[in-house]
């Protein structure tokens, strides 16, 4: 018996954006029926890893499920206020943050379209408002 998926998502393990990504995966009829990664950074882990194995670990994932679970889609998810990144604190501004995000992402979407060119890959930043709200942005 074979059992596939049509995507995996690459996102960052904060526990703040949990019950925001599953209502994201619902809204985009990806729940139970999308391989998950969960590595601080998200990524940054490709773009800009800390250590070669970073990298590699991501790749493997990628590969495992590309081979088990025959995805055609990656999804890239990083977020505002992220730790690996140094959280807002880091940046001068929202669009600073947003811009070395949005850049990580188009970074990693190189490398991973290198290593997969059967796979496409999207690419979302999830910002958090003032009030605690959680909104999902579709970056280029």
């Amino acid at each position: 018996m074979t059992h596939r998926c049509t995507t995996l998502l690459l996102h960052c393990i904060d526990f703040r954006f949990g019950k925001a990504i599953e209502k994201f995966l619902e809204k985009n009829r990806l729940s139970g029926s999308c391989d998950i990664v969960a590595a601080a950074g998200a990524a940054k882990n490709l773009a800009a890893p800390q250590k070669k194995t970073d990298k590699e670990f991501i790749l493997r994932q990628i590969e495992i499920s590309k081979k088990l679970h025959e995805i055609k889609k990656v999804i890239l998810m990083n977020h505002a206020d992220c730790g690996a990144y140094g959280g807002r604190k880091a940046f001068q501004s929202d669009k600073e943050e947003f811009e070395r995000h949005a850049g990580d992402m188009r970074e990693a979407k190189a490398i991973l379209m290198a290593h997969h060119p059967s796979i496409m890959v999207e690419t979302v930043f999830a910002k958090i408002s003032h009030s605690g709200g959680i909104r999902f942005e579709e970056t280029k």
